[in-house]
């Protein structure tokens, strides 16, 4: 819509600025879907979000583990369950990372002993293909405004 100077459109325009303001809202879920699909590639690559393989298993490990080919993090869903992505109305996508996952995120030193940083979250520069995400599903609902 251009502006022409007709006043009696006035009503229009404002729609379409508040139609615009609604854009972030409703980008929000597709953008929570396709960072939980990232994420669970993540995890199913055993690599944190800029591509990097997670730290091998220790031998002591893999001892303990029901089977020795999947990825660290893996063994029994747990890790990959405390993930949680979630559409935020007006702000946008949250993501949550709770125990058992949590202290892989930095690593992690314990009675039970210590384990290396296997990143689950981005910790620097938001990774390119999570910026892919949401620019794509951003710039959708900005046309679909438009």
């Amino acid at each position: 819509m251009s502006w022409d100077g007709d006043i009696s459109r006035m009503g229009q325009l404002a729609q379409r600025v508040a139609d615009l303001g609604s854009v972030p809202s409703r980008a929000a879920g597709r953008i929570a879907r396709e960072l939980e699909g990232l994420l669970e590639e993540e995890f199913e690559a055993g690599a944190d979000p800029y591509g990097n393989a997670w730290k091998p298993l220790t031998d002591e490990t893999l001892a303990k583990r029901s089977q020795t080919s999947e990825p660290p993090l893996t063994d029994f869903g747990a890790m990959r369950a405390s993930v949680k992505v979630a559409p935020m109305a007006h702000k946008g996508v949250s993501i949550t990372i709770d125990h058992p996952a949590a202290p892989h995120q930095t690593g992690w030193t314990g009675p039970q002993g210590s384990g290396p940083k296997r990143a689950i979250l981005p910790d620097r520069a938001m990774p390119e293909r999570w910026a892919e995400v949401i620019d794509v599903a951003v710039s959708d609902e900005f046309r679909r405004s438009a």
